[in-house]
């Protein structure tokens, strides 16, 4: 994994936390629609969602300050293994 320097981490968080606001509601409703073809708990729904908001941050939004970005996409099929949860002060 590459270092990011301290700047692009508190981007990186400042951004996400922002997003979240707008994921997490987002990544509830789908999970209705999911839960049919995933069988995945709201917890690795909401998680899976969060692993790829931090992949599209890092491999798009903040790509011109990242070489090579840490976080990788988080296949679909793999929504069920996610082990991942978003916690409570992520979101401030």
């Amino acid at each position: 994994m590459t270092e990011l320097n301290i700047f692009v981490q508190l981007l990186i968080l400042m951004i996400r936390g922002v997003l979240l606001w707008i994921v997490v509601p987002v990544a509830a409703i789908s999970w209705i629609v999911l839960f049919g073809i995933t069988k995945a708990s709201l917890g690795s729904c909401l998680g899976w969602f969060d692993l790829n908001l931090n992949a599209l941050i890092q491999r798009a939004l903040l790509r011109p300050f990242i070489r090579n970005p840490p976080a990788s996409w988080v296949a679909l099929s793999k929504m069920v293994d996610t082990e991942h949860r978003i916690a409570f002060l992520a979101l401030w």
